[in-house]
Formats: C-alpha cells, sequence, structure tokens
C-alpha cells in the first residue's frame, strides 16, 4: 500500500492533533514533530497555520456535504422514513466526532480564523434545513402528525442537541464514545419525536428509544 504524500499526512497529522489537544494549543513545529518531516517541510506545503484551517475547513465542507443529503421519497414502507434518519444520525455524529475542534472551539475559532465563522453557519444552516425535510419525511409517511409551525421549532432543538451533546459531556467532564454519543443522540431525537408519533408508530418508537437507553 502507497504511503500517504505529505500534504495528506500533514492534514490527518493537524486533525488528530487539534482534536486532541485544540488548534489554539497545536504549533506547526507540533505538528511537524508529529509528522516527522522538518518544519521547513511543512511551511513548503502550508506556508502559515490558517493554511492548515482552510485545509481543514474545506475537507469539512467536503465530508458535510455527503451527510446533508435529503432523505428518498421511497414510499414503501415507513421503516425507509425511520432508517434513513437514523442513518443521517449517525453519520452526523461520525462527521462532528472527526472535526469536533471545529464545534468544541466555536468561539476561539472564530475569533482567530474569521473565515471558520462562514463554514459554521453555512453548516448550521443546511443541517437545520436537512432535518426539516427528514422530518417532512416522517410526516409524509405517516409515522409522526405534526403541524407544520411545529416543525422548524422541533427541527432546531434536534440541531441544537446534534451540535452541543458531546461539547456538554466535556463541560460535565465525560468521556463519551463516538457509539455511546450517537446512542444518546438518538435517543434524544426519539424523546423529541414521540409526542408527534401516530399510534401505529409509537410502539416500534418506544422499543427504539429502550434499546438506545441501554
Amino acid at each position: 500500500m502507497a504511503r500517504p504524500n505529505t500534504r495528506t499526512r500533514i492534514l490527518v497529522t493537524s486533525l488528530v492533533m487539534f482534536n486532541e489537544h485544540g488548534e489554539a494549543n497545536t504549533t506547526t513545529n507540533d505538528i511537524a514533530d508529529e509528522t516527522d518531516i522538518s518544519p521547513g517541510n511543512l511551511h513548503y506545503h502550508f506556508r502559515k497555520k490558517s493554511d492548515l484551517v482552510d485545509a481543514l475547513i474545506a475537507e469539512f465542507q467536503a465530508d458535510v456535504r455527503e451527510v446533508l443529503q435529503p432523505p428518498g421519497q421511497d414510499e414503501s414502507a415507513q421503516d425507509s422514513a425511520i432508517d434513513e434518519f437514523w442513518g443521517f444520525v449517525q453519520l452526523l455524529i461520525e462527521v462532528l466526532a472527526a472535526y469536533r475542534f471545529l464545534i468544541r472551539d466555536t468561539e476561539t475559532m472564530v475569533e482567530r480564523y474569521p473565515q471558520v465563522a462562514k463554514a459554521i453557519r453555512g453548516f448550521a444552516t443546511a443541517l437545520l434545513a436537512t432535518i426539516e425535510l427528514h422530518i417532512d419525511n416522517l410526516s409524509n409517511q405517516g409515522i409522526i402528525d405534526i403541524p407544520d409551525s411545529d416543525i422548524e421549532e422541533l427541527s432546531r432543538s434536534i440541531a441544537t442537541a446534534a451540535l452541543f451533546s458531546q461539547r456538554f459531556d466535556s463541560i460535565l467532564g465525560e468521556e463519551v464514545s463516538i457509539e455511546d454519543a450517537a446512542a444518546r443522540l438518538n435517543g434524544a431525537a426519539i424523546s423529541l419525536l414521540l409526542p408527534y408519533a401516530k399510534a401505529e408508530a409509537a410502539e416500534p418508537l418506544y422499543a427504539l428509544l429502550a434499546h438506545y437507553r441501554q
């Protein structure tokens, strides 16, 4: 297997170190040492730390585009809408975990790198719109019965849980795995959906909730 090129190695190392130690606590010399290259070699590929941040933002935006896809229109079974939604939540948790330094240190990152604000705002806007489409899909397939006036508020609640649940865990001093974070978010989403669940869909949703609370 071919070894990743130097630029890719630098980006991977930067992402790992930013996630583990925070961007503000990681220098380009730290990244060069961890990548096992000279500082000059790193500066050849990325002249400044802001260039590294720009490259990681571009990677983040490419990854979230894959996650923030509208649900399908398969009307063959109710399960398709539920499965699509839970699959979306799992992918969302994974991408947020992969770039957790952006969410965890948003205020610091925006202050140091104004371009981060545009990227995060665009992501949050697209996330809310995608969740609204999933809620609408669940409604169209007869799983929930929700007034149009409640869709945005419900979507915002789910988006807020997705973006800040792991941050809240960090404030509490808890180390939560990606799997546990996904289970918590799935449980939170189900709890938020249950008041709108139709009678025939409530039992499966309660069963899912029990599963995620194990």
